[in-house]
């Protein structure tokens, strides 16, 4: 009885935790206006300068979503809606 309700209770915190930490994809457009021109541009030289790069950043992004969210399934919704945003 106790660890079910331990578990419930860890749950419930884990949940409250994914559900306030929601980015927009707008989150950066009054703090930092220039921030996607800024990462569009590095990222267009660096591949540029190395064409391995964008399938470097390809691998990285699939690590954060996927493969750390995998210990938590119900974290893997709220990396891809942040990361297509």
């Amino acid at each position: 009885m106790a660890s079910s309700s331990v578990s419930a209770l860890l749950l419930f915190l884990c949940l409250a935790a994914v559900a306030s930490a929601q980015l927009s994809p707008t989150f950066y457009d009054t703090s930092c206006p220039n921030a996607l021109s800024t990462i569009k541009s590095a990222v267009n030289a660096a591949v540029q300068k190395e064409n391995r790069m964008g399938a470097s950043l390809l691998r990285l992004h699939f690590h954060d979503c996927f493969v750390q969210a995998s210990s938590f399934p119900s974290l893997a919704p709220s990396c891809m809606a942040s990361r297509l945003g």
